[in-house]
Order: C-alpha cells, then structure tokens, then sequence
C-alpha cells in the first residue's frame, strides 16, 4: 500500500471492508479501487489488505469484549454524539441567520439521527444485558452473578 497516501490508504481500507461486507466481487472491489483512486491493485494486495482488516476488527472487537463495560462506556458515547449533533441541527434550524436551505438540510439530517437514536435504544437493553457482547454463554453461576451486575449499571 506504498503506493498509496495515508488518504487514499484510508480510502481504499474503506471501499473494501464495505464492499467485502455486500459480497461483491473481488474484481468489482479492485475496479471500484481504481474508479475512486487513479491507481490498480492486485488480487493478491486485496487478500492481504482484507485480512489486515478481519485481524485490525477481531483484535477491536476481543478488546470490547473483554472490557464489559468500556463497550457500554463507548456504546453510551456513540449516543452522547447523536444528542450533541441533534442540538447543533436545532440551534441552525432554530436560527434566524441561516438559509432555508441549511435550515431544511438540517431538518433531513435531524430526521436521521432521530431515526438512529431510536435504534440505539431499541438495541442498548441487550448490550447492556451482555447479550451482544458476549460470543459465549456463562454458566448458571456466572449468569445469576451477570445479571446482579447488570441491575447495577446506570448508562
């Protein structure tokens, strides 16, 4: 990936994580490279460079899994984020010195982070019930001890 800036390295890991997730094609992916970029891949630079992707995401994700409560920390963040964006589109909407333009582009942007915030919420029961962290089920005993835990958890 020398060939590569730090930006279009950003660009490509990006392009091909997603399109990797949707299944499509390898030769698909590399042309989709060479589309946004200017520049070619091989096959061989996409198996490596989605592998360095599956090991960056497991070593991520073991991270949160082993830390139970720095997921709910960082899941709880993520929703900080949405309300703290949700006030900024509301101070432009509410303002008198933005254009209707802005007002309505805030307005659309404030509909999908309403949307996202109520997904956020449907999901955080389980999370904060370990049910999305966990990859294992405890046994008997750890569970009785998880869910007193749990009862003990303000997010």
């Amino acid at each position: 990936m020398s060939k590569f800036t730090i930006e279009e390295r950003s660009i490509v890991r990006s392009i091909v994580a997603t399109l990797s997730i949707k299944r499509i094609p390898e030769s698909e992916i590399i042309k989709e490279v060479e589309r946004q970029t200017h520049k070619t891949i091989t096959k061989r630079f996409l198996y490596y460079l989605k592998q360095s992707i599956k090991r960056d995401s497991f070593k991520w994700y073991s991270q949160l899994r082993q830390g139970e409560y720095e997921y709910i920390h960082e899941f709880k963040e993520r929703i900080n984020e949405i309300i703290w964006l949700q006030k900024k589109h509301h101070e432009i909407i509410d303002s008198p010195n933005e254009s209707t333009a802005n007002k309505q582009s805030s307005l659309a942007e404030l509909h999908r982070l309403n949307i996202t915030l109520s997904n956020y919420f449907d999901v955080a029961p389980s999370i904060v019930n370990g049910f999305t962290v966990s990859t294992s089920q405890p046994n008997k005993a750890e569970n009785s001890d998880r869910e007193q835990q749990d009862k003990d958890i303000i997010v």
